[in-house]
């Protein structure tokens, strides 16, 4: 069984590994090799986005407007819903949640590009 678990194991490669010794005597592992696709700059401006766009959908769309925005597109942590489950909730049509769709994410637009 031992010889098995080796045998599963030994193309098993971790980050910490050391790869070599650098000229100052200090280890070099996988993990500092590894380029970081990480953006910081990208991601500041993604979360600023967000923070903005949660700020119109409070601030310019209506009750109902909002509330098929949040439930459709999974605001807030959400799972994001069908047109059919929004009508089935909000107890309208299906044809009806869509046209209140386009129209609260026109008002979006319009105030994001402002």
């Amino acid at each position: 069984m031992s010889f098995r678990k080796q045998k599963q194991n030994e193309n098993l490669i971790y980050l910490d590994e050391n790869l070599d010794v650098n000229n100052d005597s200090s280890q070099l592992s996988l993990k500092d090799s590894l380029q970081d696709d990480f953006e910081i700059d990208t991601w500041c401006e993604k979360q600023e986005s967000r923070r903005e766009i949660l700020r119109l959908i409070a601030e310019k769309l209506s009750g109902r407007e909002r509330q098929i925005i949040i439930l459709r597109y999974g605001i807030g942590g959400a799972r994001p819903m069908t047109q059919q489950q929004v009508c089935e909730i909000l107890g309208i049509s299906r044809s009806y949640v869509s046209r209140l769709e386009t129209k609260a994410l026109g008002i979006l637009r319009r105030a994001y590009t402002e």
